[in-house]
């Protein structure tokens, strides 16, 4: 499990690729990039994940592939979209085709783990809460034991629960959701019930919905040092 003590910080680099003929090539590069940003000082733990598009999601689409990284602070990242952006090269033909690119960085409020399993599939739950300081404050409460539940379901893993942290290295617009509820889960079953057509356990803290996503894991980093 990340130590979120000495990683307080997820970011999100997130983006489309419009040309399918290049899948594999762009995933061996970003397979590749992830793990040697893993091994950098400032980054620990690095994920890659693909959305898993059906009637389970809800809210805006977000960007079909994702690397998550936790961190030491947003500042680690240093680089930004190139303008004019650099020439395309024939051996990375998919530069051309990628879209929608953005950076979002979360504030972890905690990081809770069910066992050492890791799963198969990614849920993010966004939500706002519209209010005063000790609102929030009680919907941290709230949703602090609602992970706690959502734990003792089948397949679940471990689940982060994260706050949108602002940063001058972010790219692109806010997130829908100020909140994040992040799931590690074996199957979308896990967490949300296709035959009621809503989750399995659902949140009522006085947050009002902004989306929720499911994602398959391709790749896992862990710091080699």
């Amino acid at each position: 499990m990340v130590d979120i003590q000495s990683f307080p910080y997820i970011g999100i680099v997130r983006f489309d690729l419009l040309n399918k003929e290049f899948d594999a090539g762009f995933n061996r590069h970003f397979d590749d990039h992830i793990q040697e940003l893993a091994n950098k000082p400032g980054y620990s733990t690095a994920w890659r994940t693909r959305e898993l598009r059906g009637d389970h999601n809800d809210g805006e689409m977000e960007q079909e592939y994702q690397q998550i990284y936790a961190i030491t602070e947003p500042g680690v990242f240093k680089s930004f979209p190139a303008n004019p952006p650099p020439p395309v090269r024939e051996k990375e033909p998919w530069r051309r085709d990628m879209g929608n690119w953005g950076r979002v960085f979360y504030r972890v409020l905690s990081l809770v783990e069910k066992d050492a399993r890791a799963g198969r599939c990614w849920a993010r739950c966004e939500y706002h809460v519209r209010g005063a300081a000790a609102e929030e404050h009680q919907f941290h409460s709230a949703n602090a034991r609602h992970i706690q539940r959502v734990l003792e379901l089948p397949g679940v893993h471990r689940a982060w629960q994260m706050h949108h942290a602002p940063h001058a290295a972010q790219i692109g617009a806010d997130p829908v959701g100020k909140y994040l509820n992040l799931y590690e889960i074996d199957a979308p079953e896990n967490l949300y019930d296709p035959s009621l057509g809503e989750e399995r356990l659902p949140l009522n803290a006085g947050q009002e919905f902004a989306g929720r996503h499911f994602s398959r894991l391709l790749l896992k980093a862990e710091p080699q040092r």
